[in-house]
């Protein structure tokens, strides 16, 4: 296998982006001078593919044959290249439908997933704008967020200070708090709300994680108030750190009328859960 016949660019400030090619590397699926960041590539090799389709699909050169291959495509074709049985189960039909689906709904919002915005001077290789992949990240895990509080519940807050919140009461404020933010998304412009919900969300997703891997400790191996209050404040200090940073990318940390808000509301959630 000749892995010094490919050239992969990627987005060096996407966390995802550069973990994931780094194993490529690591694991011999990719030579190490074939992995280029945006940041770094040169005009000529821009020239050789199709650069608004690679902000959005990352793309894998062919320096043989001089094919471009974009996206799940380009995965596919490297993974091939050790595991040949990958490539051919990925490109069966219904199968290779759901990845290609699946690798633009990570790529269209994977600024939103990790707030990290190209530095001054560079290339800026974030993924065009889509509204439908944007509402579909909103709405696909405002599902499972919801979906989680049943057993985040039953195993965390009722064995903590928030003993006393049923589910009803626990779902009745969490739909409240996305109302609220839905509400402070409309005084701001369409593009700047779209950023603003989806760091909402992605804060979201990261407090139910933390929440349900708590869940899970608290039901196999222990469950003590006590430690579950401990973190829980922990949690909460690590989330208003990240709200901080993520909202300074969102552009709304200095609105004082929605950082005001924000901080009204959650205050105002923790204290109802203490009913």
């Amino acid at each position: 296998m000749k892995t010094d016949r490919y050239t992969l660019v990627y987005d060096d400030k996407c966390p995802l982006c550069a973990a994931y090619t780094k194993l490529f590397v690591k694991t011999g699926i990719l030579g190490a001078a074939g992995r280029r960041s945006f940041s770094d590539v040169e005009t000529t090799l821009f020239e050789k593919f199709d650069v608004d389709r690679g902000r959005n699909e990352i793309p894998l050169l062919d320096t043989q044959t001089g094919t471009v291959y974009y996206g799940i495509d380009a995965l596919l074709e490297l993974l091939g290249q050790k595991m040949p049985w990958i490539k051919t189960i990925g490109r069966f039909g219904p199968l290779y439908w759901f990845l290609k689906k699946l690798y633009r709904f990570i790529s269209y919002n994977r600024k939103v997933i990790v707030a990290v915005k190209c530095g001054p001077g560079r290339f800026d290789c974030s993924p065009a704008f889509s509204l439908r992949w944007r509402l579909l990240f909103l709405l696909v895990f405002l599902c499972l967020n919801t979906l989680a509080l049943f057993p985040v519940q039953r195993y965390v807050l009722a064995n903590s200070i928030f003993s006393g919140a049923s589910i009803t009461h626990v779902q009745t404020l969490h739909a409240l708090l996305v109302g609220s933010n839905l509400l402070l998304a409309a005084t701001l412009s369409r593009y700047k709300a779209m950023e603003y919900i989806g760091q909402v969300n992605v804060l979201a997703i990261i407090s139910t994680a933390l929440l349900m891997l708590l869940a899970g400790f608290n039901k196999y191996v222990w469950s003590d108030p006590l430690l579950n209050n401990a973190a829980l404040l922990l949690m909460l200090l690590f989330i208003g750190k990240e709200y901080i940073r993520r909202m300074t990318y969102a552009g709304t940390l200095r609105n004082l009328y929605v950082t005001g808000i924000n901080i009204i509301c959650i205050t105002g959630f923790i204290f109802l859960l203490l009913r």
